[in-house]
């Protein structure tokens, strides 16, 4: 099922639980919920312009995250993914091209054969390899558009790589939209989720992967990277710590 802003709904059901990490279809898509860790994932592809302003954040707040970036993000900006990676964050593959992989409505039905979809995934990881990212620092793959099945989980598992996912229930990863989409969120709504998420559940933000874009279309002036600093401080006061996945 879609829900009005184009990411699939997901139910308990379909989440499983282990020592409060959790996974959907076999991607690992939140850590430990004992503990008040935030892990702040960035995806990019065609858009990056807020990344001077969030790794400057970083370094002010002393803040690690992570960041998954297209072959063709890479082949565009070789010295920012090297210097994002030599500050210590982690910088991982999310496909070459940013191609679909499977069907929206039919998740097991893939769009493109396995061997073009494995092609995809190590042509990513060989432009990751030319900005001095080696490939045992590759640990963990964000599939494009956050969109995998069990194919592609197994064919990630052959590569030696986990998938990983964002967590679902704040609507971060819709900082895409734009005002002429009719699921455009503005970032005060998406920043008021955030908070109003880690008040209602009973975990938190514990162990949260939180999805945000590092650039979007210049039709969306409302960024929400520009709101990071603001996040991050509100919710170290209510004693939440800021890593890169582990």
């Amino acid at each position: 099922m879609i829900c009005s802003v184009g990411i699939p709904y997901v139910t308990i059901a379909q989440i499983q639980f282990n020592r409060g990490i959790q996974e959907k279809e076999g991607a690992f898509i939140r850590s430990d919920t004992s503990k008040k860790i935030i892990y702040l994932m960035f995806t990019a592809h065609e858009f990056g312009e807020g990344i001077p302003f969030i790794l400057q954040t970083f370094d002010d707040l002393h803040v690690k995250a992570s960041f998954f970036f297209t072959g063709d993000f890479i082949r565009n900006n070789r010295q920012t993914v090297h210097q994002i990676h030599q500050k210590g964050h982690y910088v991982g593959p999310h496909s070459d091209k940013h191609l679909l992989y499977c069907d929206w409505s039919k998740r097991d039905s893939l769009l493109l054969s396995i061997d073009s979809i494995q092609h995809d995934l190590k042509s990513n990881m060989h432009e990751l390899s030319k900005t001095g990212i080696a490939k045992k620092d590759i640990q963990y793959f964000m599939p494009p558009y956050e969109w995998y099945n069990q194919r592609i989980l197994e064919m990630t598992k052959k590569e030696g790589i986990t998938l990983i996912n964002f967590t679902p229930g704040t609507s971060s990863n819709a900082d895409y939209t734009t005002p002429d989409m009719p699921n455009y969120l503005s970032s005060d709504s998406i920043f008021n989720r955030i908070i109003r998420y880690e008040s209602t559940h009973s975990s938190g933000l514990n162990g949260f992967h939180l999805l945000i874009h590092a650039g979007t279309d210049p039709k969306r002036k409302d960024k929400l990277y520009a709101r990071i600093k603001e996040l991050i401080s509100e919710l170290h006061l209510k004693g939440y710590e800021f890593k890169r996945i582990q």
